[in-house]
């Protein structure tokens, strides 16, 4: 995925999310580290008022390219009673790291929870979580770039692709 396709698609992404919050207030909860650039740029993008909290998820360990037990670091910081909530995620493929990311928030009580992912893969098995606003849909492979790394590398690439030789996964 190019630079300029991923640019057209933020903006494209800020105008459906900002025609599904109309009271014009947004708490985004961003999935670390993997959608940190996505967060960055996409947040820029939305006329509404935002506030950012983090929460830090993980699921591939090392070189793996396939993956392990979620990990959620920390918590969320912030009260969410009562709020819009989006999270942002890089990418969606077995859901696992989704899943635990919605059940920690959700138990925050806020008045609505939102998902945007950059990547989905839709042909991935056992994936039924509902998504909100989808980047792209890709195919299962392992991609990096654009905040998306394999064991730690690659994370600053400006375009995304999928890395040679490696099946399934996400980042």
């Amino acid at each position: 995925m190019p630079r300029d396709r991923i640019e057209q698609r933020l903006g494209e992404l800020a105008e459906e999310i900002t025609r599904a919050c109309p009271g014009g207030e947004l708490t985004v909860v961003g999935v670390m580290n993997g959608a940190l650039l996505f967060l960055a740029d996409l947040v820029r993008r939305l006329p509404l008022r935002v506030e950012i909290t983090t929460l830090r998820a993980r699921s591939y360990r090392g070189a793996s390219t396939a993956p392990g037990a979620v990990e959620l670091a920390g918590d969320i910081q912030d009260d969410l009673t009562g709020r819009e909530v989006l999270v942002v995620d890089d990418v969606l493929d077995t859901g696992a790291t989704l899943s635990a990311v919605l059940e920690a928030v959700r138990a925050r009580r806020p008045a609505s929870c939102r998902v945007c992912v950059l990547l989905r893969k839709p042909d991935r098995p056992g994936r039924d979580l509902r998504t909100d606003f989808v980047g792209f849909d890709i195919p299962d492979q392992f991609v990096v770039g654009y905040g998306l790394d394999y064991d730690g590398r690659g994370r600053s690439l400006p375009d995304i692709m999928a890395l040679a030789n490696r099946g399934g996964g996400g980042s």
